[in-house]
């Protein structure tokens, strides 16, 4: 009985010591000595789970509503801000206000789909991809709406769920453009396992919170993702041949997704840009790109393709147009961009 009281003291006294240990670093790990730590939660005000019809849907990040943060990135020494309307998009304009009751329904739109890239990861508002786009509207278009409907690391059949919620509330855009990134080709695994995983919906939600709440947690994350090698943001996938077979995740994805807005009378441009490789230098037509380019083609969604002309671009000037120790387009781009989708739209 004495060594069943005292065994029972050890656990107790050791769950105590943890749990100590645990609340202290909680509020260690959030002092300014710790800006990583920091970035992760404050970057976790800006995502939001979609609301679930029960517990054991499928959880999509998105967007939070009514937002506007500024941020640090300490590993890229970059600040920018965010900021979100009442529908969680992206504002595109100053003038754009966060109401979504003050829209006008009958201004035709121009949808901006994808994932970071489309979104502007690590660029301000003002910086965006939609927002650029917007002005060259207004200079020489007159009134056209663009709506950011980025989202981060949303792949093809996320991009599909997207566009079912955003017509619910509206019509068809005048066009919507896909800005194609190599990630989507390992987003669809992802997603696919969501589909078919009750334990991997339940784990998102618990790493959601987990990661929106604790600093611990974070910590943990950021060790992990800096010694895991698949981890290097956005570089192009070496492959050679063929790399999508008929019953790959991501082709049935990208097929369902051209065959979903064409049912929808969506008018979806497919648009590739190139890809940075490990010395952040663009790279034109990787095995991956051709293959989804070609799935455009059959399934006849017009494509935009501006890889050669940015990579000219770059070769020309001779300037990054890259984000340094990222890979996702810097403001100069997007602009570029921004002219070549605004050639392309008739009103």
């Amino acid at each position: 009985m004495r060594e069943t009281a005292h065994s029972r003291k050890i656990r107790f006294q050791f769950l105590l010591y943890s749990i100590f240990i645990f609340l202290s670093l909680e509020v260690l790990l959030r002092l300014p000595y710790f800006p990583s730590v920091q970035f992760r939660l404050e970057d976790k005000k800006l995502h939001c789970l979609q609301t679930p019809k029960n517990l054991f849907s499928i959880p999509w990040m998105r967007l939070c509503p009514n937002q506007s943060l500024e941020l640090y990135h300490p590993e890229k020494n970059i600040r920018y801000r965010v900021s979100t309307d009442s529908r969680g998009e992206r504002l595109t304009s100053s003038n754009e206000t966060r109401s979504w009751s003050s829209y006008r329904i009958d201004t035709p739109e121009v949808w901006i789909l994808g994932d970071s890239v489309a979104l502007g990861y690590l660029v301000s508002d003002q910086q965006t991809l939609p927002w650029a786009v917007h002005s060259i509207f207004q200079e020489r278009k007159g009134q056209l709406g663009v709506r950011n409907l980025g989202v981060d690391a949303l792949g093809s059949f996320g991009i599909q769920e997207r566009l079912s919620e955003v017509l619910e509330n509206s019509s068809p855009p005048l066009v919507a453009y896909w800005i194609y990134h190599i990630s989507d080709f390992t987003d669809s695994y992802r997603e696919l396992e969501l589909q078919n995983s009750l334990k991997k919906r339940i784990f998102v939600r618990v790493s959601y919170l987990l990661s929106k709440y604790s600093a611990v947690f974070n910590t943990f994350k950021i060790i992990y993702e800096k010694y895991k090698p698949e981890s290097r943001d956005n570089l192009v996938i070496p492959s050679s041949g063929a790399v999508l077979g008929p019953d790959h995740p991501h082709r049935k994805a990208a097929v369902s997704l051209f065959e979903f807005v064409k049912e929808k009378k969506i008018p979806l441009v497919l648009v590739f840009l190139p890809e940075p490789n490990e010395k952040y230098e663009p790279v034109v037509d990787s095995a991956l790109v051709k293959e989804v380019r070609q799935i455009a083609i059959d399934s006849r969604i017009p494509v935009l393709d501006l890889q050669q002309p940015i990579y000219d671009l770059w070769k020309k000037n001779d300037k990054e147009i890259f984000i340094p120790k990222d890979g996702h387009p810097n403001p100069a781009l997007y602009h570029f961009i921004a002219e070549e989708l605004a050639k392309s739209t008739r009103q």
